[in-house]
């Protein structure tokens, strides 16, 4: 049965997948950073990186809506960051082919390389701090290097991370304008995909059951966020990216 609506071959690995949607979802209503940085590295103990990739196409439509519309703003932020969004959204669908044709541990290696790099240069003493001046011409420069990204590891999310951090956006703010980055970006990313036929309907059916286990621990996840100060908030998105990073750096090497 499991094979036949969800393409897995026994329940451990439908377990483990589950389990990957707990933990995405509990980070994404936490931390607002990207789903798949969380629930992918569990999942990629049991399937493919490209496959467990295309299962967060249904959750990373439904819950980055989700938290886009409770951050409000939702046209203003889509104005300011327009020039970002902009040439993300049209490099994507190019770059994405060259994900599908890429071996497993080469994914794994640079998605845990990106997300330990991004994540340590933040750590450093000396803070990266963007101006608004600055964040006019750096724009469309973090939405070539997001979309390009999106084709060696399908992942854009290292960059736009650091990058809304050294704008020093209040918590709730980065997490509506991340998940409206992630929602839009999504789009062109999954699309790509399903003209490649990694998202497949079994992928799919997999996917929107993952979409309400997230949606229910994305609501829990926020009550916990209330409880951080935005210092902290800050570091443990950090901390966690360089410590998931360096596990995936590890698998993908050994």
């Amino acid at each position: 049965m499991l094979q036949d609506l969800f393409g897995f071959p026994d329940l451990s690995t439908a377990l483990i997948v589950l389990v990957g949607f707990f933990a995405a979802g509990l980070a994404k209503g936490t931390f607002g950073v990207g789903m798949p940085f969380f629930g992918m590295p569990v999942m990629t103990l049991a399937i493919p990186f490209q496959t467990s990739l295309a299962m967060f196409a249904v959750p990373n439509f439904t819950a980055n809506f989700q938290q886009m519309l409770m951050g409000g703003s939702v046209v203003k932020n889509f104005k300011r960051f327009a020039g970002l969004l902009a040439p993300m959204l049209a490099t994507i669908p190019f770059s994405v082919q060259f994900l599908v044709k890429v071996d497993q541990n080469t994914c794994l290696l640079v998605f845990g390389v990106l997300s330990a790099v991004f994540a340590g240069v933040q750590m450093f003493p000396v803070k990266f701090t963007i101006t608004p001046a600055q964040e006019k011409w750096l724009s469309p420069l973090m939405g070539l290097m997001a979309g390009a990204l999106a084709g060696v590891s399908g992942l854009y999310g290292p960059v736009l991370i650091v990058y809304l951090i050294a704008l020093r956006l209040p918590k709730d703010d980065f997490v509506a304008v991340l998940s409206m980055m992630y929602f839009l970006g999504s789009v062109a990313l999954y699309l790509a995909l399903a003209v490649t036929n990694v998202l497949t309907l079994q992928v799919l059916a997999a996917s929107a059951v993952g979409a309400v286990v997230i949606g229910v621990m994305v609501h829990y996840g926020q009550y916990v966020r209330k409880r951080i100060d935005d210092a902290k908030y800050r570091k443990l998105i950090l901390l966690l990216l360089i410590g998931i990073g360096l596990e995936m750096t590890w698998r993908a090497l050994s």
